[in-house]
């Protein structure tokens, strides 16, 4: 019996070693997403200063792509909590994957931060950079990254010994109250995170990256994208009718990743992609590949958006400006790609990325 039922176990947790096609399509998607937003964020947070069409694109696009980072986060659980090994191995690996990045690229960014806005540079501006965790708009992943590094170990032990409906009621439990904590902030001001604890509202999209790597439950293909699509819907119609009602500063509450419909459509996303791509193929090689630039992508793609935005580029026509913005993030993907792939070729700055 005893036999039997480690072998069902092991059965159903992820494999460490071969290669998911989902996971690879999540990331994949996930930079998209995450460079979208951070081209077009101008245009959805400029209610009543930008062309209404424009600002019905900035919102579209924001409605699509808040999957982003859950998404990223959801597939780090999903390849890392099913796996078993030493602590001190899994701890020596993820350091040397997570801290020399984190380091270096919170000293440059918060240099950048500072050249950008003419601000001068103290030794303050790095332990506060540091102690925060946001040296930059995107650099509290990192940070979110290596909290959730810190805390698997003991998060293996939990879903070892853990009935599967514990675990999904615990993953349940941390982003109900990872969104009660964000509503709460939005609708009243306190609180917010720092460089130890930013990591702690994603612990339910973690745990939710085993369940979902885990699961045999196969809904309908048809009804994920069409509950996708729902919550896409609902993101874009209901802020429309709060920056309406309330101004754009208290009307992005339904833009937040722990926003309920958010946390739907992260998860229907995922089991759609794992459902499309449940067997590896012939383009597992190139598609791989992709897949382990987009950290790398992640990390400086912000450059050369402002430096393009320090041109103040003006456009007449909405459509050219439209055009422009969907233009823009191809270029960022492609050309930050490209020098993400020369530099992991170098021995000495692959780590970096």
């Amino acid at each position: 019996m005893t036999t039997t039922a480690s072998v069902t176990s092991s059965q159903a947790r992820p494999s460490s070693s071969s290669f998911q096609p989902w996971i690879a399509w999540s990331r994949i998607l996930a930079i998209v997403a995450v460079v979208a937003i951070h081209v077009f964020s101008h245009f959805a947070l400029s209610w009543g200063e930008v062309a209404p069409r424009l600002w019905h694109a900035g919102n579209l696009v924001y409605a699509v792509t808040r999957f982003c980072v859950p998404l990223f986060v959801l597939v780090s659980g999903a390849v890392l909590l099913g796996r078993t090994e030493p602590v001190r191995t899994f701890y020596a690996r993820r350091a040397a994957r997570i801290a020399i990045p984190l380091v270096v690229w919170t000293v440059f960014f918060l240099w950048f931060d500072a050249w950008s806005h003419g601000r001068p540079v103290t030794g303050y501006t790095f332990v506060q950079g540091f102690l925060w965790g946001t040296p930059y708009y995107h650099l509290y992943f990192l940070y979110v990254i290596a909290g959730l590094y810190l805390v698997t170990p003991f998060l293996r032990r939990f879903v070892a010994a853990s009935s599967r409906r514990l675990v999904v009621a615990a993953a349940v439990v941390c982003i109900v109250l990872a969104t009660a904590d964000k509503l709460q902030h939005q609708l009243m001001g306190g609180g917010g995170f720092n460089a130890f604890s930013y990591f702690v509202p994603w612990l339910g999209y973690y745990l939710l990256g085993y369940v979902v790597a885990t699961t045999t439950f196969r809904p309908s293909r048809l009804l994920l994208a069409g509950v996708f699509g729902a919550c896409v819907l609902l993101t874009a119609g209901g802020s429309w009718w709060l920056f309406g009602l309330v101004g754009p500063q208290d009307g992005r509450v339904l833009y937040d990743y722990f926003s309920p419909q958010n946390v739907v459509a992260t998860l229907t996303l995922a089991l759609l992609l794992r459902s499309l791509t449940r067997s590896p193929g012939r383009f597992d090689r190139p598609l791989g590949w992709l897949a382990g630039l987009t950290f790398g992508v992640y990390l400086i793609h912000p450059i050369p958006l402002e430096l393009v935005r320090r041109l103040d580029l003006t456009f007449a026509n909405p459509n050219v400006d439209f055009a422009f913005h969907v233009s823009l993030v191809v270029a960022l993907l492609v050309v930050c790609g490209l020098v993400v792939a020369g530099v992991r070729k170098i021995p000495l700055l692959r780590r970096l990325i």
